[in-house]
């Protein structure tokens, strides 16, 4: 059962981050029209900026849910099915909008617009359609049940005759009568877990700034096992974050309003308290105080190589929000280490929701262009210079102390090995392969090609299902391929490479294919 549960959530994480990424790519491109739409920018550049935050907010930002559906629909399924994976998920969703349409107008439970419009009837406009309003909850249903059917019966085979009809044909068939009948009972179901949403986002916003300390302590005690997905990611964009009316239209999850706010600064008074869960200083402030705390306490021979290993990864984690590198050289070394990181992570985003610091930002890009974007009488992105520098000095004071009392072994606390990569080459490595040594001792220590079940990636890291524990060499991963960490779950082993993790996969899976004499 637990091997079962850690697949699928290893699956389902990778599955759930790819439409978000392209998601932080709209949030840069929506603050920078945001900056060209300020009172005082030119005519010219307020309406560049107004034509192009309205195409995305419309065509991104409102169509979330469509794009999780084909999304996850395409993620989930196996590398033979992905094209017609991404083609039942519309047309799975074009169908449940119409289905469950339908059955409200049959039975008569088509709510009717009031004042504020749909808002607060449990129901809403997609794609022109009155529908119950599930937001990207339906998206995710849908995706993964497309993913899971097309994988389960996508090798039907029928007689020769119907031969046209077999396979993710038949998927569809199975797929048309199954939405028609979630479609129809979800409109009776759907009110009960909206309540049910509606009292925990209840809960949570009483809970004022400790709500806030939580999560960022819980965001990051769940980062070793790869599930912090399952908790940022439905505060984003689900009604799990909040909801809010901005401009006349609902807008569910803190990064959807923060956006919707963005493109109406000037309409508004105050900002939403969901923002808080965007004033993130964990990838700029917090690997600052990690690293010198790290760099201090080496031993001073050690220092110039340690900060070598440090700069790049702070660098990373300002520049691109990727902090995995940096925290994974502590993780395993000491527990209680990253215990402490996980409080302090909690304490920053405590502190910055108390003092105000109302602004999206968890890389210093963003940070940047954020601070600019908005007006500072409701952002008081003034005050995060003095975060800036308190939050790292408050990791920077918790690190140094816990290493020295304890006398942790961090890196280059102990003599550090000066030998090369060179010098120290595995036995393995074929040096006449067009394959990098890097690539080929990945593969040998997770057993092999033919041992490598299913291997996809994350933001950091590459995600692997081997067939036979038994022939995983963690010793070898460890010592011969360069990562930041190995997480050793039976089956389920994750190498955190960092950025360039994609690139990384992709050539992995050369290799693979190189190995079992597969042309692609």
């Amino acid at each position: 059962m637990k091997e079962r549960f850690m697949k699928s959530a290893s699956i389902f994480s990778k599955a759930i981050i790819q439409p978000v990424m392209f998601m932080a790519v709209t949030g840069i491109i929506l603050s920078v029209c945001a900056i060209l739409k300020l009172d005082m920018m030119p005519a010219i550049t307020k309406g560049i900026g107004d034509f192009i935050f309205n195409i995305l907010s419309g065509g991104m930002i409102g169509q979330l849910s469509a794009i999780f559906c084909v999304g996850i629909a395409t993620a989930l399924a196996k590398p033979k099915y992905k094209t017609d994976a991404a083609i039942l998920g519309i047309i799975t969703y074009l169908i449940f909008l119409y289905a469950n349409n339908s059955w409200l107008t049959l039975t008569n439970r088509l709510a009717k617009a009031g004042e504020q419009g749909l808002y607060g009837s449990g129901q809403g406009m997609v794609f022109g359609i009155q529908v119950t309003d599930m937001g990207v909850f339906l998206g995710i249903f849908l995706g993964v049940l497309v993913g899971w059917m097309v994988n389960k019966f996508g090798n039907i085979k029928l007689h020769r005759y119907l031969s046209p009809y077999s396979g993710t044909k038949s998927v569809y068939i199975l797929i048309v009568f199954t939405t028609i009948l979630f479609a129809m009972g979800i409109t009776y179901v759907w009110p009960v877990v909206n309540a049910a949403v509606e009292a925990i986002v209840k809960t949570t916003t009483t809970a004022g700034s400790l709500g806030f300390f939580f999560y960022g302590f819980l965001n990051r005690l769940l980062l070793p096992l790869g599930l912090h997905h399952f908790l940022w990611m439905p505060i984003f964009y689900t009604p799990l974050g909040g909801t809010a009316e901005i401009a006349g239209q609902v807008y569910n999850g803190a990064f959807n309003i923060w956006l919707a706010e963005l493109g109406n600064a000037s309409q508004i008074t105050t900002m939403h308290p969901s923002i808080g869960y965007l004033s993130n200083f964990g990838s700029i402030s917090l690997p600052i105080g990690i690293a010198f705390a790290l760099w201090k306490t080496a031993r001073p021979e050690n220092r110039k190589k340690v900060a070598a290993i440090l700069i790049p990864t702070v660098t990373t984690a300002f520049l691109a929000g990727v902090t995995e590198p940096l925290e994974f050289l502590f993780l395993f070394l000491s527990p209680l280490l990253w215990l402490a990181h996980a409080v302090v992570y909690g304490l920053s985003l405590f502190f910055t929701n108390i003092i105000g610091i109302d602004i999206q930002f968890d890389t210093g890009i963003n940070m940047i262009i954020n601070s600019f974007a908005f007006p500072s009488r409701l952002g008081h992105q003034y005050l995060i210079p003095i975060m800036f520098v308190a939050t790292a000095l408050l990791e920077y004071f918790v690190f140094k102390q816990l290493i020295v009392r304890l006398n942790i072994p961090t890196l280059g606390r102990e003599k550090m090995d000066t030998t090369t990569d060179t010098e120290d080459e595995s036995t393995l490595v074929d040096t006449n392969s067009e394959f990098e040594p890097q690539i080929q001792n990945i593969v040998a220590g997770l057993g092999g090609a033919n041992n490598i079940e299913n291997i996809i990636n994350c933001y950091t890291r590459l995600r692997v299902d081997v067939k036979d524990e038994k022939k995983v060499n963690i010793q070898l991963l460890k010592d011969k391929v360069k990562a930041s960490g190995i997480v050793d779950k039976g089956k389920h082993v994750q190498i955190i490479i960092g950025v360039g993790v994609e690139e990384e996969r992709e050539k992995v899976e050369a290799y693979i294919a190189h190995q079992k004499g597969i042309k692609i």
